[in-house]
Parts: C-alpha cells; structure tokens; sequence
C-alpha cells in the first residue's frame, strides 16, 4: 500500500509543475516547462537498445535526451515529461547522482521492478493529463477505447498513458491491460473496478481465454495496429461472484508489438462506496522517500 500513495504523491507533483507553468487546459506542454527551468532537451539516435530518453546532471545543469527510434509525438512528450520527472520529484537527482550522475529510462509504465521509473512515469501521467482535465473529458465521454483515444489526442501523449490515466480517474469499472502474446505485460484497474474484489492480473501471468488472446495469436494484428471489439464479463477475466457484461476493445500497438485491451461497463451492480478514511489518513502522514534503496 506504501507504494501506491508514493505512486499518487508524484502524479500530484506533475500536477503541481503544471499548474506552476500556467497549464490550464490541453495540451500540456513538457518542453515548454523545461524551457522554463533552463534545462536543455536533445533528440539522440536510438544507439542504446531500449532506452526511450535519459537525463544527465552536469555541474547542477540538467539535460534531457530522448531516442528517435519511435516517430510518435505523444511517446517523446511522455519520456521528456518522465525525466522531468527524475528532476523534480524528491529524492531522484541525489540518486541519480550517486549512481554518476547519468540515468537511462525506458518510460512508459513498463518497469515494474523499478520504483524509481514507475514514480517517474506516474509523475508524467500527472504532468500531462492532471486529474481533473482527465475527468472533464471522461465524464462528456462514454468510458472506452474511443475517449481513450480522444484523451490521447488532445493531451498529445501515448495511448497507453492515457488509458492508464482513464482508469486512474474513472468512476467507472475499467480495466487496462498491454499484453503479448499469451502473457500479460501490466494492468491497471480504476478503484470502482477494485469494489468487486477482481483477482488481479499479474505482470508474466497467462491471458484468459478471451477475445483479446485469440487476437494475440496472429502477430501482425498487433504490429498493424488492428482494432477490435467483443463482449465479455467480469467473471471471465476477474473470477469471483460478479459476472455482467464488459465490452472488451482491443488495439494493436503497432511498432511495439504489444496489445491494448480495454475493459469497460456502464451496467453494474449496485456496491457501498468503500470506506476512504484509511487512504486519506496515510495521504496527510505521508513524507517523501524516493531515493531510499536505489
């Protein structure tokens, strides 16, 4: 539980920097707010196989780099605002620095292992989508794959980002799993899904037989960028006593060879709204940590 509120803190610091810088609205800007803190931003040649960006502390100047291996706007404004990220958030410059004072990323909610880059990537998730133009925008929006989309557009980052950040802020039951092949790479699940006590989808574990697996089989519908949709329920991929109906949408990733499947409803049962005080008390008692054990 102590990760998850490290994991809030810093999308409410990305919140925070930009609302400093005077965003509003979207889109938001990270080379804008780079520019701001006099720290310079370069495209690198992708010779450093799968690192999407980094950052280098120079004699107290900070410069960001990015990979130009994958030509998608939203994905370089998303690894810019990640190593923001390791230069505004408590704790991130010493470490780096004691590790020599430059750090390589891989952004994209993809290193579970590393608390460091998962604290970065939420902090870009906060920096370019704050919560309330997220929930803005969801509640004109049904919840799905066609407002992920919109999302993505309009805040100009990655689809994945955005549909991560969709389940963060939804009222609604939403599940956001990246798949490949017949395993899943990571998932995400907004806490009205959480009320109906899913078994959760482990990084490594097996898909369910769903439409999303069968969709898997065929490489090229994920290299392709193929979309579509099928009926499910919540039983199907969650287990436990709950069985309505989910729409499942599936989006191929293209270039990244993974799949997205977003899991959505608008029929539920009825629960009781599950009790806060816990969370709002560790939220008040929290302090910073996040150069401990790096």
């Amino acid at each position: 539980m102590a990760e998850r509120f490290q994991l809030r803190m810093a999308r409410q610091e990305g919140e925070r920097i930009a609302k400093e810088a005077g965003f509003d609205s979207f889109p938001i800007c990270p080379r804008t707010i780079a520019s701001k803190h006099n720290i310079p931003i370069e495209a690198k040649p992708p010779d450093i196989a799968g690192v999407s960006g980094g950052i280098i502390f120079v004699n107290n100047q900070a410069i960001i780099f990015y990979a130009t291996n994958i030509e998608n706007e939203g994905f370089i404004n998303f690894t810019i605002s990640h190593e923001l990220g390791h230069f505004f958030l408590p704790g991130h410059p010493e470490a780096i620095q004691e590790q020599g004072g430059a750090h390589a990323s891989k952004a994209g909610f993809t290193q579970g292992d590393s608390s460091i880059e998962l604290e970065a990537d939420h902090f870009a998730a906060g920096l370019l989508m704050p919560e309330h133009l997220v929930r803005t925008h969801i509640n004109r929006n049904p919840p799905g794959l066609d407002s992920i989309l919109e999302l993505s557009s309009i805040a100009e980052c990655s689809v994945t980002a955005a549909a991560i950040r969709t389940a963060e802020c939804s009222r609604d039951p939403i599940a956001i799993i990246v798949s490949s092949a017949d395993t899943i790479a990571y998932a995400f699940m907004s806490e009205r899904l959480k009320d109906f006590r899913p078994r959760f989808l482990r990084k490594g574990s097996a898909l369910p037989n769903s439409a999303t697996a069968q969709f898997n089989k065929t490489l090229n519908q994920a290299l392709s960028a193929t979309r579509t949709c099928a009926q499910t329920t919540f039983s199907d991929w969650f287990g436990g006593e709950h069985s309505f109906v989910m729409d499942e949408e599936i989006l191929g990733l293209g270039q990244y060879g993974f799949t997205l499947t977003v899991l959505s409803s608008e029929e539920v049962p009825e629960l009781d709204d599950p009790d806060d005080e816990e969370e709002d008390s560790l939220v008040e008692s929290w302090t910073p940590h996040f150069a401990y054990g790096r």
